[in-house]
């Protein structure tokens, strides 16, 4: 049974010494080196502002990639946020799980598609749940 329970420890503190710590800001911004359309953060007239926003919580420690048109735009941890800047349009914008290590908790992605209209502010709240991935605009 020790043996059972050291072996255990083992392995779990050698899958924790894999793991990359996750680098935060301290006003849940998602940090400058995981957005990779820095142009998108940008605010300009006739623009209109989106929000996407993770919970902080259990179900959203793993890391997700946000993708716009099937773009990654940026990776987000659980309590962070990010907001861009868009021309009127339709969009869809997706996420997807940059790693699972064996986890089968629902569906890897989920879509949304936003028609953005000019002067418009959205707010889109990104989540993990036991049915897997989620995208939603607020109301």
């Amino acid at each position: 049974m020790i043996k059972t329970i050291a072996v255990g420890l083992t392995l779990l503190m050698t899958l924790a010494a894999c793991t990359t710590p996750v680098e935060r800001t301290s006003t849940g911004d998602i940090p400058a080196a995981r957005v990779y359309i820095k142009s998108m953060t940008e605010q300009a007239a006739g623009l209109s502002q989106i929000t996407f926003t993770r919970a902080a919580g259990l179900l959203n420690n793993d890391m997700l990639e946000l993708a716009i048109n099937d773009v990654v735009l940026a990776q987000i941890a659980g309590g962070e946020h990010l907001s861009i800047w868009l021309k009127p349009g339709s969009y869809d914008f997706s996420i997807k799980r940059v790693s699972s290590l064996g986890s089968n908790a629902g569906p890897t992605t989920d879509k949304l598609t936003v028609q953005v209209a000019q002067g418009g502010r959205y707010q889109v709240q990104v989540s993990t749940e036991l049915r897997g991935l989620t995208l939603q605009l607020a109301k």
